[in-house]
């Protein structure tokens, strides 16, 4: 009799324990489901959604800002193209390992970042990337990448 309630407390402590790790894993299961839910609800909130036409518009400038970038590129040597850009009205860049990135500020509701990056296999050429921004709350609208061929020196 002794060894059978002995039996019995033994299989209780094991169901107990056995529910105990269903019940964190559920819990656990339950967090990982919820936090997953307020990271895609803050991800998609922030997302800001513009009009065709305001695309449109930013795309314009990318394009009017690689033109002015292009034609001025193939005039200059390789190795004056920070003051080149500088000269289109961008401020002094940011360096970070080989990538220069300009900032210019606009008289509309957008801001353009340009940035400049070697190319690996032919030294007069940079990648550019054009980026457009909007003003207010910092979403990017469009952006634009290309590369610049500089006048060999």
């Amino acid at each position: 009799m002794i060894k059978r309630a002995k039996n019995l407390l033994s299989n209780r402590l094991n169901e107990r324990g056995g529910s105990s790790v269903k019940v964190i894993s559920i819990t656990l299961i339950l967090l990982f489901l919820i936090s997953g839910a307020i990271g895609i609800y803050y991800q998609f909130k922030d997302r800001a959604n513009f009009s065709e036409e305001e695309i449109q518009a930013a795309q314009q400038v990318a394009q009017h800002e690689l033109a002015g970038a292009s034609a001025i590129a193939t005039e200059t040597a390789y190795d004056d193209r920070i003051e080149v850009i500088q000269s289109l009205g961008y401020s002094e860049p940011e360096v970070e390992k080989s990538t220069y990135t300009f900032e210019k500020h606009t008289d509309s509701d957008v801001y353009i970042l340009l940035k400049l990056q070697p190319h690996e296999a032919y030294p007069n050429l940079s990648r550019v990337l054009i980026q457009i921004f909007n003003k207010e709350n910092g979403s990017l609208i469009s952006n634009l990448e290309n590369v610049l061929t500089w006048k060999e020196s």
